[in-house]
């Protein structure tokens, strides 16, 4: 056998890496599906043979894949009864994977409000401990990917590293190891939702409103950088919202993480002021 062949470089580009494609896009298809609520919690899939003609794939192909959304709690497989969907408890939901397939599915709204939901528990408290705790070098990069904001092409690569940055600094800031995670673990999510929010949103005001977050928070202001960073969170809301469904902006009521069902519900009147 030729060297070269024996190299995992060979493999990926070749019969191996094909499979792997394969397995990958049946999975994702697979995975849609359940997050997406098209199998239900407690529904039987298809049997390997139905899926592997459905799908025109193998019977490996179809083992892998249905062994790689099990390692993300999507689904359990017994001997005999074959691959039961699992509650959405039971789900890895902050796998990147995961997120992506419930943003690629057709209903999506419910998990878009959830993950606002959830910024707006955890960035707003984030942004008030690191105005107390930013270090100088901190502060310097967290300036830095405000200035990349404001000179980088709306909605480009750069542009959307930049606000990612942002964030992921004033997680770090707090010093606190498990929310400084959260970036990591959200990052997929927010770079689709990030990108959809600064096609909707005018870039200088878009970088305005940052720009209030960053200020407050390296005068040590920590009141006033976690009430920017609350109105910064709902109106990206509203903008990813406007992109999503085509409603307007101002129609789109941000999630308020203590309303008393859990559900998305106005936030308290001083929430509701436009900041366009």
């Amino acid at each position: 056998m030729d060297e070269a062949a024996r190299q995992p470089e060979h493999w990926g580009g070749g019969v191996r890496g094909e499979k792997i494609n394969r397995t990958m896009t049946l999975a994702a298809e697979l995975g849609c599906k359940i997050t997406s609520g098209a199998l239900a919690a407690g529904s039987l899939l298809p049997t390997e043979a139905e899926i592997q003609t459905r799908y025109g794939v193998s019977r490996t192909v179809v083992r892998e894949a249905i062994r790689h959304i099990a390692a993300k709690g999507l689904v359990t497989v017994g001997p005999k009864v074959g691959t039961r969907v699992r509650h959405n408890n039971d789900w890895n939901i902050l796998d990147a994977e995961v997120m992506r397939w419930h943003l690629m599915a057709g209903e999506r709204r419910r998990f878009v409000e959830a993950l606002y939901e959830m910024r707006l528990i955890n960035e707003p408290e984030a942004a008030r401990l690191a105005a107390s705790r930013i270090t100088p070098e901190q502060s310097d990069r967290l300036a830095d990917a405000l200035a990349a904001m404001a000179v980088h092409p709306r909605g480009s690569e750069k542009l959307i590293i930049a606000d990612l940055d942002f964030h992921r600094i004033i997680l770090e800031a707090t010093g606190n190891p498990i929310l400084r995670s959260l970036g990591t673990m959200i990052e997929r999510s927010l770079s689709i939702s990030f990108s959809l929010s600064w096609r909707q949103n005018p870039q200088d005001e878009t970088v305005r409103q940052h720009a209030r977050v960053h200020d407050a928070i390296v005068q040590g202001d920590g009141e006033a950088a976690s009430l920017f960073m609350r109105r910064l969170i709902e109106s990206a809301f509203q903008d990813v919202v406007a992109a999503l469904y085509n409603e307007p902006a101002a129609a789109a009521a941000p999630p308020h993480p203590f309303s008393a069902n859990g559900s998305a519900a106005p936030p308290p009147a001083v929430s509701q002021v436009a900041w366009k």
